[in-house]
């Protein structure tokens, strides 16, 4: 994985993305801390980014006042909301 700074990224954005399609991920730091990481769109990391959209969602209706309706959702009723929004 390469590492470059969010100015460097900033002026090679280009670059960056011809990094990330031909398989290197690359991740953009912000004054020596993590910022982001920028990486081609494809089968698994899309299974990624529904993933992590799951434990936000649920890291979220775990911290809010929740109706009884939300407390009933399951693991499918999640994963199929999640599917909705990238559908």
């Amino acid at each position: 994985m390469k590492t470059i700074t969010s100015g460097e990224a900033q002026k090679n954005f280009g670059a960056v993305v011809d990094t990330a399609t031909a398989g290197e991920s690359v991740r953009v730091t912000r004054y020596g801390r993590p910022g982001v990481y920028v990486i081609a769109e494809n089968e698994a990391s899309n299974e990624l980014v529904r993933k992590l959209a799951a434990r936000r969602m649920i890291t979220r209706l775990k911290s809010m006042q929740t109706s009884e309706a939300a407390k009933k959702l399951t693991q499918d009723d999640i994963n199929k909301l999640i599917d909705d929004c990238f559908a």
